[in-house]
Order: structure tokens, then C-alpha cells, then sequence
């Protein structure tokens, strides 16, 4: 096959470390360390990179799994990648299953090899492109990982890492798997490398999904969840020969994926206003001057807005330079190199922004100033408190 000593290594994740472009700026990876044995961390006794001394005293095999974080290609370094949460429904989790811990080669074996292609692994337009070692939380690629290799180590789960195997490792003395990522649909340099049946990724199995408070978890039980990751470079074909795997068109992911998420599925859950005991019809101001606005809340220290956001997408999205603007045209811009994480709410403090006693809106825009979630209240609304003496309310949005 085109990739050298391709298989799949049935293993636990130990611990990893991120090398970013300053550390390695050919080849930015992140290393993941995996023992290919069923047997207890905690005798593992700090195994960690780079000397692996650790693991050779206690006669425990490790492998180091190097994970692309960035394409080779100069002209789009991106990577696209999947999240499948239903993986467990693809047979390949049954074979997956029966394997001993160790590293099975695959050699033309359709059963078994991974094909981003011709296997129903992911929906392909379900993927997204992300760059790497972008500052902030939850921005790149790394953020996308860390979290699942993460909760691997912590819940002690399975891993089927998909790639080539390597008995020397320039960085130790721990075997290497690489090429954990589509190999096929390659730019000419990495032509050689195409093949079919013979994608990497990772596939992970957590046993104690659901634990049992009873009994604790049974490591065999079928509630154990499976999840799948995928990792392919922007500049890959789509579409490949069914025999080499070379690409047999110029249509890339970076063609059909999206770089980034300004969908439905950021919205602004909640509007909280703060206002102090003296906060009455008094401090209302007017900008009609400059606006046509009806009159609003005074801009004083006293009175502060909070606005959730909810993410609703199992991907980070990135938040710079998004904002947040009602009727009159008052705007709050969210600060740069902040995300809102998968799954959760954020609470965010505008400080002393205006709303109108008499109903408004809110509107959320990204950065290119386009409308990504509005909501409104009116008068009549109960729970901003803005008329009278009130200290003020919230209103929670229903989508």
C-alpha cells in the first residue's frame, strides 16, 4: 500500500503535549502518548514525554501518536475536520471491538482500513475548516482535540488510532503512528502517498459513559459511547480514484466547507439589566439628534447590561469582533480572541449600554456586520424592571 506499515493501534491515551508553530514551524503536531495495554494509568507512573524512561523501567509499551495540526501545503495550511457522535452505529465498531490491545497492520483489507471516501464515516458537509495555534481559547484546531483526548485520559477509554507505524521515533524511543489524517486525494507532492482503505483518524470508546453507581462501569456494556474523529487538509480532493486514490478532480474541502460558523446556532438567550435604587425616568436621555431613537436608559456607571449567548452547534465559534446593537443604533463590540464553547452559555457584561424603557432590540452580528440572532421585548414584557424605581430584571428568549 502507497502508506508504509498502515494499521490500527487499539491503545489508551496516557497524556499529550502541543507543539505549536514556534516549536515546530515545519511541522506543527500534537503528540499524544498512548500505552497499548489495558492496564491501569496509575502504574504508569508518570510517563511523559520526551525521554520515555518512565514506561522503559516499568516494562510498559508507548507509543507516541504525531497528530498534524497543520497542512504541508504553503498555500492553505487549514485542516478540516469531523466530529461524529454517532459512530457507534457504523459496523465498523463491532470489529473495532473484537481487537486485542496492540498494533494490527492493515493491508488490503477493506473491512477494517478507514476511507473518508467510500466509507459512511461523517456527513462531508458536516466538517469544518479551522487554522491552528490561533491565540484564544476554543479557535483552532488544538482547542477542537484537546478537549476529547482530554476526557479519554480522564475516563480511561479506548482508542483506535488509525495511521502508519514507525518503529523509531527521532523524538525518543516510543514507537510513532502517523499519518492519522486522509491519504489520500493529495497535491502533487504527496501524490505518492494516495491510496484507498488506508485513511487515518481516531475513534474513541468510552465505556463509562453512563456508569452504573451500583456496580461502577462495565467495560463491555453497549452504553459506552463511541465518537470519531476525522482530520483532512483543506487542499485534498474530494473526490478520488476508487483504485489509486489520486484525485480526479480540482474540488477541495476548502470548497465545500465553511471556515468558520455564522449560523443558527448562536443565540442570545438572556438580557439582565442592573440598575441602582435611584435609577428612575429621570436618567432617561435622548439621542433623537443623532438617531431618531426613542428615549433610553442613561449611560451612568449604575445601570449595566448582561447578555447570554448560548452556543447551540458542538463547535467553538469564535466571538472577535462580533457585536451587539439595539434599535437606536447603540453598539458593543466583543473583545477579540474570545470563543464561546461548545454546548454552553456565556454570560457577557456590556456595561453601561442603553435599552429602551418602552421595548427594544437586540441584535447579534459577526464581524462582517451580518445578522446572526435578534430578539425583542416590549413594553407590556414583565422582568426588565425599567420603568419606576426598579433595580431592573431579566428576560429569558425562547427559541
Amino acid at each position: 500500500m502507497p502508506v508504509d506499515n498502515y494499521g490500527v493501534l487499539k491503545c489508551r491515551a496516557i497524556t499529550y503535549k502541543l507543539e505549536d508553530g514556534q516549536q515546530s514551524p515545519r511541522a506543527p503536531q500534537l503528540s499524544l502518548y498512548v500505552r497499548d495495554t489495558g492496564s491501569p494509568t496509575s502504574q504508569l507512573n508518570g510517563c511523559v514525554h520526551p525521554s520515555h524512561l518512565q514506561e522503559a523501567r516499568a516494562g510498559l509499551p508507548v507509543h507516541r501518536a504525531a497528530i498534524n495540526i497543520t497542512s504541508g501545503d504553503l498555500d492553505d495550511s487549514r485542516l478540516a475536520y469531523w466530529v461524529n457522535h454517532q459512530i457507534g452505529q457504523n459496523p465498523i465498531v463491532n470489529r473495532l471491538s473484537q481487537l486485542e490491545y496492540g498494533f494490527h497492520p492493515v493491508e488490503n483489507n477493506k473491512t477494517l482500513g478507514l476511507d473518508y471516501i467510500r466509507d459512511s464515516l461523517f456527513t462531508s458537509t458536516n466538517g469544518r475548516l479551522l487554522p491552528h495555534d490561533i491565540p484564544g481559547q476554543y479557535t483552532d484546531i488544538i482547542d477542537v482535540l484537546s478537549p476529547y483526548i482530554q476526557h479519554a485520559v480522564r475516563e480511561k477509554a479506548n482508542l483506535y488510532l488509525f495511521g502508519s507505524e514507525s518503529r523509531s521515533d527521532t523524538r525518543g524511543s516510543a514507537p510513532v503512528i502517523h499519518n492519522i489524517h486522509m491519504n489520500q486525494g493529495n497535491a502533487r507532492k504527496f501524490r505518492a502517498d494516495d491510496g484507498v482503505f488506508q485513511d487515518g483518524g481516531l475513534i474513541f470508546h468510552f465505556p463509562c459513559a453512563r456508569p452504573d453507581s451500583d456496580t461502577g462501569c462495565v467495560e463491555d456494556r453497549p452504553r459506552g459511547e463511541w465518537l470519531g474523529i476525522f482530520l483532512a487538509f483543506a487542499s485534498q480532493a474530494v473526490h478520488t480514484n476508487p483504485s489509486s486514490g489520486h484525485a480526479i478532480s480540482g474540488v477541495g474541502w476548502s470548497d465545500i466547507l465553511r471556515p468558520d460558523i455564522i449560523e443558527e446556532g448562536v443565540v442570545i438567550r438572556e438580557a439582565r439589566l442592573h440598575l441602582d435604587s435611584s435609577g428612575t425616568d429621570a436618567d432617561a436621555v435622548t439621542d433623537e439628534s443623532e438617531t431618531g431613537a426613542r428615549p433610553c436608559i442613561g449611560r451612568r456607571k449604575s445601570i449595566s447590561l448582561t447578555v447570554t449567548l448560548s452556543n447551540h452547534t458542538n463547535r467553538a465559534v469564535r466571538l472577535g469582533d462580533w457585536t451587539i446593537r439595539n434599535r437606536s443604533g447603540c453598539v458593543h463590540t466583543l473583545p477579540r480572541g474570545i470563543a464561546l464553547r461548545p454546548m454552553v452559555d456565556q454570560h457577557f457584561e456590556l456595561g453601561d449600554y442603553t435599552l429602551s424603557e418602552d421595548g427594544d432590540t437586540i441584535l447579534l452580528l459577526n464581524e462582517h456586520g451580518l445578522k446572526v440572532d435578534g430578539v425583542s421585548y416590549n413594553s407590556a414584557q414583565e422582568g426588565m424592571g425599567l420603568k419606576g424605581k426598579g433595580k431592573g430584571g431579566s428576560i429569558v428568549f425562547v427559541h
